[in-house]
Parts: structure tokens; C-alpha cells; sequence
């Protein structure tokens, strides 16, 4: 029975030496960005924004894909958007890197 507690001390010891100091260490505190990137938007990404999920509520409630018009809405309800934005996004990639 001492060789049980004698290997759980050891183990106790080791545990207190790696993680308690961890423990008591104060994480570092992480760098606070600008809290209001939706202010960053400027009124055409908005008025994108609004227009894809109107785009995408029409075509939902107009195919319903809850009734085995799955594939059709695909193609016309988020493809386009996600076209769209891809195209935007690589656009917005090309305009960074000029700068």
C-alpha cells in the first residue's frame, strides 16, 4: 500500500509543479479590436447584404424546398448569392493587395 502513495505523491508533485503555476499565471488579455466592425460597412455591402437575405426568403417561399424542390431553390436561391459575394470577396482581395 506505501508504493500506491508513494506513486501518487510523485504524481501529486509533478502535477504541482507543471499546472498549478499555469493555474495561478494570469492569462494574457487579448487585444480588444474595434468592437463595431458592422459600423465599418459602408451602405452598398449593407444594401448587399439586405438584398441576398430578401433574395433568399422570395425564393424559399416561392420553391419551397421543403417539398422536393431542393434542387431548383439551390440553384436559384443561395447560388446566386454565393456567387455573387465570391466574386465581390475575390474582387475586394485584388483591390487590398494594389494598396
Amino acid at each position: 500500500m506505501s508504493g500506491l502513495m508513494e506513486i501518487l505523491i510523485i504524481i501529486l508533485i509533478i502535477l504541482g509543479i507543471f499546472i498549478f503555476p499555469r493555474m495561478l499565471r494570469k492569462p494574457p488579455e487579448p487585444e480588444i479590436k474595434n468592437r463595431n466592425s458592422i459600423s465599418k460597412l459602408n451602405g452598398w455591402v449593407r444594401m448587399g447584404i439586405f438584398i441576398s437575405i430578401l433574395w433568399l426568403v422570395f425564393f424559399t417561399l416561392y420553391f419551397r424546398p421543403w417539398n422536393n424542390e431542393w434542387n431548383i431553390f439551390i440553384y436559384l436561391g443561395p447560388g446566386p448569392i454565393v456567387l455573387c459575394w465570391g466574386i465581390y470577396w475575390i474582387f475586394q482581395g485584388f483591390r487590398k493587395k494594389g494598396r
